[in-house]
């Protein structure tokens, strides 16, 4: 079951024998009360890794010649999964989406670095931030195989084929992430969560603020967050993936192939 911002504060207040509150506003302690769920449901999207909280997007290009390899995560991703990049040769008409792998910084540097710029089929372009330079070599006869981040915002890739486009284009990537989630302070607000993580966010709310607000702990609310930590590593996923054993249909595929027939 889901809950209002509005019902998660009354419920904490009430578990503390507190007033009565119509709206979050009404009291100093409803609005600590507030601040005391933003903080654990803040703490549930970065730890637990919800699968509710992941979307497909696509990167956004630079638009600009001089610098095509680079493209920039949307403002509203928290963290790349994935990226695939539609590495099509021209004149093809069926798209080929091509799985870019990463590399560290460092280790981007130093295979960016083999490049030789005296050569027709290598460009550069600079990049400056923070009034430092940065010089970056590509590839302009290729499609691209690497990328990178030194901001974790910023991506630049190891190539771009001129000959099909001026730039690495948005439209031709496919990526995988987490968002980030919003927390409005409003009585009808509710959080982006499951029904069945609602339980784990009232009772760690309760154990949070009887500890700060009231200096003494919620025993039964501790036990049950924990319970419902437990829980939730087990079925953050409402469709089963097959990665794991007992997980789906498709569990079978996983297991070693002990010569056994497909």
């Amino acid at each position: 079951m889901k809950y209002t911002l509005l019902e998660l504060t009354q419920s904490v207040l009430s578990s503390m024998d507190s007033d009565e509150i119509n709206s979050i506003n009404d009291t100093v302690e409803s609005q600590q009360v507030v601040e005391v769920i933003k903080t654990v449901y803040d703490d549930i999207i970065s730890r637990g890794d919800l699968e509710s909280n992941k979307t497909p997007f696509n990167l956004t290009a630079s638009g600009d010649p001089t610098k095509p390899v680079l493209m920039t995560k949307p403002e509203n991703i928290d963290h790349i999964h994935w990226i695939k990049y539609n590495t099509i040769l021209f004149g093809d008409t069926d798209p080929t989406w091509t799985e870019m792998r990463y590399l560290p910084f460092m280790d981007f540097i130093d295979y960016m670095h083999q490049y030789n710029t005296t050569e027709t089929n290598v460009a550069t372009f600079d990049f400056v931030s923070g009034g430092f330079s940065t010089t970056f070599y590509y590839r302009n006869d290729t499609a691209p195989q690497y990328y990178t981040t030194f901001d974790d915002n910023t991506i630049i890739f190891d190539a771009h084929d001129v000959t099909i486009d001026t730039t690495l284009q948005s439209s031709k990537t496919l990526c995988y992430g987490s968002k980030t989630t919003d927390f409005l302070a409003q009585d009808t607000f509710i959080p982006s969560l499951q029904p069945k993580q609602f339980a784990l966010l009232l009772n760690e709310a309760k154990s949070l603020a009887w500890a700060e607000l009231k200096q003494t702990a919620h025993q039964k609310a501790e036990i049950t967050a924990h319970r419902n930590w437990r829980h939730l590593q087990k079925s953050r996923q409402n469709v089963p993936d097959g990665q794991t054993l007992g997980s789906g249909a498709h569990s079978f595929d996983k297991l070693p192939n002990y010569a056994r027939r497909r």
